[in-house]
């Protein structure tokens, strides 16, 4: 039995969270931009002025109209497809910013447990492999797969683990811990809300409040009853403010890991 080889964190796993989780905030700021805070239309002579300006025909300026907000003021061409009532309801890009929030945390768990995984199987040495990793089960086929591929333990990590783990991987607390299992990472949601300074169950809450949010919307396209949830700018906000604080606490368990 050899020493226990203590693996970083992938800074890639990171950097990769950054990139994807910063689609879900420019969604979520968009929203923001986009909240007509105008309750009246144009007035005639900001028509004309911003008619004149823009090059509309005089004849068209009744036409104009716009939305209003802190960061931008919009003006809808006359004959346009766009009219300020298309942008009344705010909820369908902060239902994308939720989804895309949560993609970026499912694909930062995957490619957080890869590089231990891969130093799991291709170690000789190191035969006692953990047990929610061992209970991964081998088709015929990826068995048949693996001896074409005549590369041992990278056929195996290939054709089998990264799959699974890919198909595995959720924002759902019961699934991560399983994910973290298979590199015997234990406690893990204990320890994050250590590293997050917050009362012991509340990253599995979070967790749990943030995967049954976004299942609503990917899977009944947000129904709830006859309608659709309600959703708010700040509901969200504080999602991808969670999110972001456990990935945070994630890679700083994860940098004192040992496989």
């Amino acid at each position: 039995m050899i020493d226990p080889a203590r693996i970083m964190t992938d800074s890639r796993a990171f950097q990769n969270f950054q990139t994807n989780i910063r689609d879900a905030e420019l969604l979520l700021e968009y929203a923001r931009a986009f909240s007509n805070r105008r309750t009246r239309a144009m007035r005639r002579e900001l028509r004309e002025k911003v008619g004149e300006a823009i090059g509309v025909l005089k004849k068209r300026w009744d036409d104009l109209d716009c939305i209003e907000s802190g960061d931008l003021f919009v003006v809808f061409m006359p004959d346009g497809h766009l009219s300020k009532d298309e942008f009344s309801d705010d909820k369908p890009l902060l239902r994308s910013s939720l989804v895309a929030a949560c993609a970026a945390l499912e694909t930062y768990v995957a490619d957080l447990t890869m590089p231990f995984v891969g130093r799991l199987i291709t170690n000789r040495k190191h035969r006692k492999l953990p047990p929610r990793l061992k209970d991964i089960n081998l088709t015929l086929g990826q068995w048949i797969e693996i001896e074409e591929f005549r590369r041992g333990g990278k056929g195996i990590k290939n054709l089998v683990v990264t799959p699974y783990i890919n198909e595995m991987s959720s924002t759902a607390p019961n699934k991560i811990g399983k994910l973290l299992a298979i590199i015997n990472v234990r406690d893990w949601a204990k320890r994050v809300d250590t590293k997050r300074d917050v009362e012991n169950g509340t990253t599995e809450k979070q967790l749990q409040e943030i995967t049954e949010r976004r299942n609503l919307i990917v899977h009944t396209s947000d129904r709830k009853g006859r309608g659709r949830g309600l959703l708010k700018e700040k509901d969200v906000s504080r999602h991808l403010n969670n999110i972001k604080s456990i990935v945070d606490a994630l890679e700083s368990v994860l940098r004192s890991h040992k496989v």
